[in-house]
């Protein structure tokens, strides 16, 4: 009689600690996906933020760590999809700008004007560093050599490489002043000074698109499209070359549409 009381209670423990078991393990799996579903959406706000910032390849990196425990997760191959189709517009728009670039940069070899030449260079590099140009830089370097020839006194010499070395980091402000300082001495700098002017005002432009670009990209998080349209086509009519402009303004009639 003992030993049958004694196998029931045994049984009674066993199948207690096998219910503790299972409702631990149900609780630790709804837990457990709790968490990945916090982590999921976290990610795939942290891609949506990088993807309206115009930065596809970190928005890429934080998608694929949702394809890794989702791999046909419909929100994040959608966004996915988007950027490769958006990838594929800003090499066009980029290959058009860099050809729009190559022909300004002829034309300055042509009239001689080292300022507008080197800079047109460093634009091209910066789009397209595989592009043949260093025929075109060492006919600007010989440009440049024969107005530093030209130029007698030793300071006004570092005047003009100061003059070039601001216009090419585009702080036109301050290679106006040092242009118009030449001028004064060397009358053949004249064609200069007003093409100095040109870009100081661009200079202050590109402060405005900076301002309608931030606004368009804060509108364009917060999905007022409308609102963001609005700003980055402000910013677009100063800048109309201003490739993560071009590429915003098709990530944003793209949601529209």
């Amino acid at each position: 009689m003992i030993k049958k009381v004694l196998i029931c209670f045994s049984l009674i423990v066993f199948l207690s600690s096998f219910c503790t078991a299972i409702t631990k393990s149900s609780s630790n799996s709804k837990e457990n996906k709790k968490v990945e579903k916090t982590a999921y959406y976290r990610d795939l706000q942290k891609a949506r933020s990088y993807y309206c910032e115009g930065d596809f390849a970190e928005a890429e990196k934080t998608l694929d760590k949702i394809f890794e425990v989702s791999i046909d997760n419909e929100k994040a191959t959608e966004l996915r999809n988007k950027i490769l189709l958006l990838k594929e517009k800003e090499s066009y728009y980029k290959k058009t700008l860099v050809n729009d670039l190559v022909v300004e940069l002829r034309r300055t070899i042509k009239e001689g004007n080292c300022y507008e030449g080197f800079l047109f260079i460093k634009k091209i590099e910066e789009l397209s560093p595989e592009e043949p140009i260093s025929s075109f830089r060492q006919r600007l370097e010989n440009e440049k050599d024969l107005l530093l020839y030209s130029i007698e006194d030793v300071s006004d010499k570092h005047l003009f490489l100061d003059s070039i070395d601001y216009f090419v980091n585009e702080k036109f402000e301050k290679s106006s002043e040092c242009i118009y300082k030449l001028y004064q001495k060397y009358p053949k700098f004249v064609n200069y000074v007003g093409m100095n002017r040109y870009y100081v005002l661009q200079e202050t432009n590109k402060k405005r698109v900076k301002d309608f670009f931030n606004k368009a990209v804060k509108s364009f998080k917060a999905t007022r499209l409308g609102e963001a349209k609005d700003y980055a086509e402000l910013a677009y009519n100063l800048d109309p070359n201003n490739l993560k402009l071009r590429v915003l303004l098709e990530q944003i009639n793209m949601d529209i549409l």
